[in-house]
């Protein structure tokens, strides 16, 4: 039997049965009753008169999460000021693939649960500290994709990063993209030997 790691033990505890009390958890809209198509029960609200994926609860998280990921700091916007929710709930509410939306229900619900049980309050409630303490518990097991909140997990980074590195502020002010710009020469690569 292989010995089980102490980070993979701390994932355990927080996600033991966290499958079935995310199933629990129902989401405010699924309490309602309202359904938007198979699998998915989200009350998507009007926004720029288009329908979003994520109702307002879902769409806070999404944006602490992805914030808690790449952070504001003195050279850059983080995560929230590039807008990477409004990224991904547009990958979401295009996707022709229901699988990637039902892992992000589920997924979110299954950070709530984790949040709660590590932390005592709900992700959004909980400090910068606790933010990162239970992302770490997922980044340290992000090995162990058949449990449900290690895939949310790994879509959550690709997809914030691929939102923020794609954004104004990713692009221009972090990466500080000059563009197609006009050399006056062309110095080559530096030789590090010389």
């Amino acid at each position: 039997m292989k010995k089980i790691s102490k980070s993979r033990r701390r994932l355990l505890q927080l996600t033991g049965t966290t499958t079935l009390g995310a199933a629990l958890l129902p989401l405010k809209s699924a309490e309602a009753g309202k359904s938007n198509g198979p699998g998915r029960q989200l009350d998507p609200v009007k926004s720029n008169g288009a329908h979003d994926f994520f109702n307002p609860q879902q769409r806070q998280l999404v944006e602490e999460l992805t914030e808690t990921l790449i952070p504001a700091d003195e050279h850059s916007g983080g995560a929230k000021a590039a807008k990477v929710v409004d990224y991904i709930d547009r990958i979401l509410r295009e996707s022709l693939d229901e699988e990637p939306r039902r892992t992000w229900v589920e997924g979110l619900k299954l950070i709530e649960v984790m949040s709660e049980r590590a932390c005592g309050s709900s992700f959004v409630q909980a400090n910068p500290e606790q933010r990162v303490a239970v992302l770490q518990v997922l980044s340290d097991s992000v090995e162990m994709t058949e449990l449900p909140e290690v895939r949310f997990f790994n879509q959550l980074k690709r997809l914030t990063i691929d939102g923020y590195y794609t954004s104004k502020i990713g692009i221009l002010e972090e990466l500080e993209y000059k563009g197609n710009t006009i050399l006056d020469e062309f110095v080559g690569c530096q030789d590090s030997q010389t």
